[in-house]
């Protein structure tokens, strides 16, 4: 992306309303790297960033799409006047800084910036909702694909210890970085690009390529009696994560069509 806000290549589908939910899971499964959404009579325009051609790979066989030169900071913004607090449970909730507290006992503020991960998505709504039943307290939590650091900064919230957010993407580090700072987290925090090391708790909020490819680091990560929960599957690719993993099932969640196991060691 271009953080001086100039043009970018993204794809622009629309859809009928009706159709958002899957356009979107072919944009995320096709690598999408952010998608905004805009309103227009009748229709919904979804603009994603990423590989025009696997983007429109993904779509064009289906709905209008193309690929455009856009302002994508500014698409990619265009979401902020309409975010509200996301809560995930009584305990636990999840806003962004520029929206107003809504009394919870527990509050994570996050801003993303140009990373995923505001909590308002089912795959890391699901992942929190699980996050919320297996911290107990004291905790060293390891979130792989951390993007926003939300799922590292809610179970710091919940009690855990310490936290590692892993990203390869820079602006994920330093998203991740400024959130622990908002959130009086920053000691409690660390970030890096490399995963190492185990952990009673691993967390991988990441679409089915990264989720198989990163398997073999994600659950050697996973110390003997601790658990990983895994987020961004699909319905129907659950088998393909149970076969990279090979670790028993012992918590299912899902919602609009998208699921967060919790496997066991």
């Amino acid at each position: 992306m271009n953080p001086g806000g100039g043009g970018d290549r993204t794809v622009r589908v629309t859809v009928p309303v009706a159709d958002v939910e899957l356009a979107a899971d072919r944009l995320w499964q096709a690598g999408a790297s952010a998608i905004a959404e805009r309103e227009v009579p009748g229709a919904v325009v979804l603009e994603a960033g990423g590989d025009p051609g696997l983007l429109l790979g993904a779509v064009a066989d289906r709905w209008p799409a193309e690929a455009v030169v856009v302002d994508l900071d500014a698409a990619l913004d265009a979401w902020r006047p309409y975010a509200r607090a996301v809560r995930i449970t009584d305990r636990l909730v999840i806003r962004p800084p520029w929206v107003s507290p809504v009394g919870a006992a527990m509050e994570v503020v996050v801003d993303p910036g140009r990373a995923f991960g505001s909590g308002a998505h089912p795959s890391t709504r699901l992942a929190l909702a699980a996050l919320v039943g297996r911290v107990r307290g004291g905790e060293q939590v390891l979130d792989v694909g951390c993007g926003s650091g939300v799922l590292a900064l809610a179970a710091l919230a919940l009690g855990a210890s310490t936290a590692v957010g892993v990203d390869i993407d820079p602006a994920a580090r330093a998203a991740t970085a400024a959130n622990a700072d908002r959130n009086g987290m920053a000691g409690r925090l660390a970030v890096t690009d490399v995963v190492g090391g185990q952990y009673p708790l691993v967390l991988a909020n990441l679409l089915l390529p990264d989720l198989v490819a990163l398997a073999p680091a994600v659950a050697g990560a996973v110390e003997p009696g601790g658990a990983l929960v895994v987020s961004g599957v699909l319905d129907g690719q659950r088998a393909a994560v149970e076969a990279a993993y090979a670790l028993p099932v012992v918590e299912e969640r899902d919602e609009e069509g998208w699921l967060a196991l919790t496997l066991a060691r």
